[in-house]
């Protein structure tokens, strides 16, 4: 027997990865965040002007971390983050956006990022074929 992968398992969940979901972020317990994926094409638009810009700017210097980071939250805050929860804070457009712009938030900037990541990962589901049927 030989293990097939099921193609429609490979297929992402498009409207889940633009309307976003709940993802847990597994090293704050109880703390999760409501994202869409990395791969919605206005951030990723948003995202290619940044770095155009940022190259410009910098030139042959590498692009500071704090700038990145804050570059990058503005970004979450503006297509990525739709809510969280765990938090001793409430979730608003506000707040996350001065969040995620606040170099010193950089953990949250990369547990937002984490979670968006995850949402656009695929698992390939298996099915057992028998040998020699075609």
């Amino acid at each position: 027997m030989t293990e097939k992968v099921m193609l429609a398992s490979l297929r992402a969940d498009l409207e889940r990865e633009k309307q976003g979901d709940w993802v847990a972020y597994p090293l704050w317990q109880g703390v999760r965040f409501k994202v869409s994926a990395l791969t919605l094409p206005a951030y990723e638009t948003d995202r290619d002007l940044i770095f155009k810009r940022l190259n410009q700017q910098y030139k042959d210097e590498r692009i500071p971390k704090d700038v990145m980071s804050a570059e990058l939250g503005s970004l979450y805050a503006k297509h990525i983050l739709h809510d969280w929860e765990g938090l001793d804070v409430a979730y608003s457009v506000d707040t996350a956006r001065q969040t995620l712009t606040d170099p010193g938030y950089r953990a949250v900037v990369a547990a937002v990022e984490w979670c968006a990541a995850k949402l656009s990962e695929i698992e390939a589901k298996f099915t057992k074929d028998e040998e020699g049927n075609s």
